[in-house]
């Protein structure tokens, strides 16, 4: 606490005078508008917005005006009169008639004009649910799905389009991040408080970042420069015995420099076993999580963003009377797991003319995860090492076509055992790659891309991807994409719900030389998406419709279908998974906001016993959100109040009749709700307090784990979960932003 402290005293105490900084957004979306060109009337100076619509200028004298330009966006300009953040909030001038309310803006917006599926949860929804780590920061979102593999360790995991979070490329700052041995557990390692937004893409994602996204992309953008505030402060309490600190402290050094130190402590000591099985509800554990990024922007266009993080966690779940000291009784069944993981990224880019059309960049990152821990009689280590580099170069042909050339080389050492099998292998794989867009009008954009990689294991494979955007009106968005994904294999990780329990495992190898004696896992997607905007009872609408189906021609096959054993091996058949999703958005009264969505899910993978639905995923899902503010008094104070309900169809149950007969179970899980609700009292824009409650239905699924009065036994089994085991839960937290120029939302 001590180093803390003076860390924080260090950082407010030493600031010398920043850059003019600042951020472009939408000003109906309030999305940030990327690579959108800043030039001061003054000085002639110029600059591009990044990714994230964010820009720094040179120190300016006050009274000097800047331009803000953004091709199909009607051109703006602000007086800089010493503001520490500019927000400049540009009209998109094809877009039809709009109605401005001030003060209010779309928490989650689907991007219309990109050509690429993009939907961006910005703060203001993520501070709608506690959203304590990313694994929770979907609970307010009808695309992707939050569940536990498991009904011990407390691990969370995503789904995509009807596919495991494996298939979904993550992504840290436009850098991919959380693969390999760090895929399920690494979404606990961002803290919720610490992000901007999140960007997620369905289907094929961008060649650019590799060949990994099957099933979509999601960039978790940090907090930045541009944050409004010096210091953001969060703290939260729950009901379950869980306590978490998070702060964001923003940090000007000198005209070119820009620091930002993130610090996240989390505790959950209480041991809770609400339906008295004599195993803990929910782990006991401690995270420490740190981060330091810096950026950099000098003079002729070079530019660059700079980060280290390292986070600690030590996690223990199991029987209620299970410590560490007794880990050598064989008759207590136990789990603990300790993760080390550091992380460091470099992004160097130079603008090679005046208009910013031509760069040079480079992304770096390094990766190092080394975690050990036991699983009941099981005792599992894990070490990789990744490091990625990534060559870009960028230029525009004409007004209509830009392209992006570059090369990139990724390294993977796995060094991994689960009692006396080993799993050691060095991956190495070069690649190049070029993605052209291609803007032939206002109403059509194009953006194709393709990479060849070669892996040391797998050899050569090309990577083709397409998206287009056809606006039918002014109103309507048409949208396309198709392409091809690859991922290397991680069995243990990948799977890692099947430790807790005492499953045999068996892996049935081709004979090659290949990781687990098997091929990389390929696939294909293909989706549309319709978008409208329209006016109902004179207040905004929209309506998404869209139809994803992915299709693998190589997969690695977990075979959970008998009882006390899992199974893998390469598919023999087919496997596929077709999403269809219909949302709605609306806001029938001032301050209200309505989301509607229901998806219709059919996933089938052929096992030994023949084609089935893939286990434990529901065929029908209804979501729905309702989120109102008062209106924000002259001090800054209003209430907000939010609403969630989920509900989720019947589920299979992966075991053959005769299993389940024995068990006395059924072969459906039953369909049941979920209902989540959050007020928060805003005594100004600066501070706030917030006190919600999940599940508060109070479902549970009971008797989660099989032969839980016998954990030696062979069928004991905590993995077949499909509810919630933990019941009602409450939590209160505070926000508290200190310094900076007033919030506007």
């Amino acid at each position: 606490m001590r180093l803390f402290l003076l860390g924080l005293l260090f950082i407010w105490v030493n600031g010398m005078t920043a850059q003019v900084r600042g951020i472009v957004r939408d000003k109906e979306t309030q999305e940030p508008l990327p690579y959108a060109t800043v030039v001061s009337k003054t000085t002639n100076q110029g600059t591009l917005c990044n990714e994230h619509g964010e820009f720094s200028l040179p120190k300016l004298k006050k009274g000097s005006w800047l331009h803000f330009i953004m091709i199909g966006y009607a051109t703006d300009s602000i007086k800089y009169v010493g503001q520490e953040i500019i927000t400049a909030e540009l009209s998109f001038e094809n877009d039809g008639p709009e109605v401005v309310i001030e003060g209010e803006s779309n928490s989650s917006a689907i991007k219309m004009l990109d050509a690429q599926a993009f939907q961006t949860i910005t703060e203001k929804e993520l501070c709608k649910a506690a959203c304590c780590n990313l694994s929770e920061s979907f609970e307010t979102n009808a695309s992707v799905d939050a569940s536990f593999t498991d009904a011990i360790t407390g691990t969370r995991q995503i789904k995509m389009l009807g596919l495991d979070g494996r298939y979904t490329q993550i992504l840290s700052d436009n850098i991919p991040t959380m693969r390999g041995l760090s895929s399920l557990f690494g979404l606990t390692y961002i803290p919720g408080p610490w992000i901007q937004d999140i960007n997620i893409s369905k289907g094929a994602g961008s060649v650019i970042n590799g060949y990994e996204s099957i099933t979509g992309q999601i960039n978790i953008a940090h907090k930045s420069s541009t944050m409004k505030e010096r210091v953001f402060v969060n703290a939260y309490a729950g009901s379950q015995g869980r306590y978490e600190f998070n702060t964001a402290i923003r940090q000007p050094i000198g005209e070119h420099w820009n620091s930002m130190l993130f610090l996240h402590g989390a505790t959950s000591q209480k041991r809770w076993d609400m339906n008295h099985d004599s195993f803990l509800d929910n782990p006991v554990y401690t995270n420490l999580v740190a981060r330091n990024d810096w950026s950099y922007v000098g003079a002729g266009g070079l530019r660059g963003n700079y980060s280290i993080g390292v986070t600690q966690v030590n996690t223990l779940s199991g029987q209620t009377n299970y410590n560490e000291s007794n880990e050598l009784l064989s008759t207590i069944w136990g789990s603990h797991l300790n993760t080390t993981r550091v992380d460091a990224s470099t992004k160097t880019g130079y603008l090679l003319n005046d208009d910013g059309s031509t760069s040079l960049g480079s992304q770096v990152s390094f990766n190092y995860v080394d975690q050990s821990g036991r699983y009941g009689n099981r005792f599992y280590t894990g070490s990789q090492m990744e490091g990625l580099i990534n060559l870009l170069f960028a230029s525009t042909l004409s007004e209509k076509v830009k392209y992006t050339v570059g090369v990139s080389y990724r390294h993977d050492n796995y060094e991994e055992s689960l009692d006396s099998l080993t799993f050691n292998r060095t991956e190495q794989v070069p690649g190049a790659f070029t993605e052209w867009v291609w803007n032939p009008g206002e109403r059509v954009s194009v953006i194709a891309g393709l990479r060849g990689d070669h892996h040391n294991y797998y050899g050569f494979f090309a990577t083709p991807r397409l998206h287009a955007r056809w606006s039918i009106t002014e109103m309507t968005s048409l949208k396309i994409s198709a392409g091809k994904g690859y991922r290397s294999p991680n069995i243990i990780m990948d799977n890692v719900g099947f430790l807790a329990s005492n499953r045999r495992l068996e892996i049935v190898s081709d004979g090659s030389q290949n990781p687990y004696g098997m091929p990389m896992e390929e696939a294909t997607n293909a989706g549309v998406v319709f978008i409208h905007k329209f006016r109902l009872n004179s207040r905004d609408a929209k309506l998404s419709l869209d139809a994803y189906y992915t299709t693998f021609q190589n997969q690695i096959v977990a075979d959970w279908e008998t009882l006390g054993k899992i199974s893998f091996y390469a598919l023999q058949g087919r496997s596929y998974s077709t999403n269809l999703q219909a949302e709605i958005e609306w806001s029938p009264i001032r301050r209200l906001d309505w989301r509607i969505a229901y998806r219709y899910l059919d996933a089938k993978t052929t096992y030994a016993s023949g084609l089935l639905d893939r286990p434990l995923y529901a065929r029908h899902r209804f979501f729905t959100n309702l989120g109102y503010s008062t209106k924000e008094k002259d001090n800054g104070s209003k209430w907000t109040f939010d609403a969630t309900a989920r509900w989720l169809g019947t589920q299979r149950i992966p075991l053959s009749e005769a299993h389940l007969e024995h068990l006395e179970m059924s072969s459906k899980a039953p369909a049941y709700w979920i209902f989540n609700a959050q007020v928060a009292y805003f005594f100004s824009t600066k501070f706030e307090v917030y006190a919600g409650g999940e599940n508060l239905g109070n479902f549970m699924q009971h008797h989660p784990i099989i032969s839980a009065e016998n954990p030696q036994s062979a069928i004991f089994d905590a993995s077949l979960i499909y509810a919630p085991i933990f019941g009602r839960m409450g939590y209160v937290g505070l926000r508290w932003r200190i310094g900076g120029e007033k919030s506007k939302d």
